[in-house]
């Protein structure tokens, strides 16, 4: 990631003539090369060096947009993968109303509760039904369920 802080797009070149360089400069000369020439090798190395890290600063800021590209991507699948989810989610719920309408049938809530027990069969009828035999329907009657009712 590159360092915001300092861009050498906006860097400018250092006075190589002043007093604090005359050392740098020193070293440089020798009998083919002056003040002026040694000068003028110093500002060419920044400028190459200079060039350099425009070169990797531009690398870099290409990288982080190439990064973050793919993050927003990952992210818009992520939502879309989500989005489907949900919607196949809403479509099975919609077949298993359909399939199962008793299941999901809406709780009326103004529904009284009943106060009075429930009459039950007696026991040998209930007893023939779940072994599948013959029952008479004298039991299910309401004369036969009163019978039921008053039997212990």
């Amino acid at each position: 990631m590159p360092d915001l802080a300092w861009n050498p797009h906006l860097a400018i070149c250092l006075d190589f003539t002043s007093k604090s360089y005359h050392l740098a400069r020193d070293h440089l000369v020798n009998e083919t090369i002056d003040h002026n020439a040694a000068e003028c090798q110093l500002e060419l190395l920044w400028t190459v060096n200079n060039d350099l890290e425009r070169q990797e600063w531009d690398q870099q800021l290409e990288e982080q947009q190439a990064a973050t590209e793919k993050e927003i991507l990952a992210r818009e699948e992520q939502e879309q993968l989500q989005q489907e989810q949900e919607r196949e989610c809403k479509l099975a719920l919609q077949e298993d109303k359909k399939k199962y309408c008793h299941k999901h049938a809406p709780i009326p809530q103004d529904a009284m509760i009943p106060t009075e027990p429930i009459i039950i069969p007696v026991p040998i009828a209930t007893h023939k039904l779940c072994k599948g035999d013959y029952c008479k329907l004298y039991f299910f009657t309401n004369k036969g369920l009163k019978d039921a009712e008053l039997t212990p």
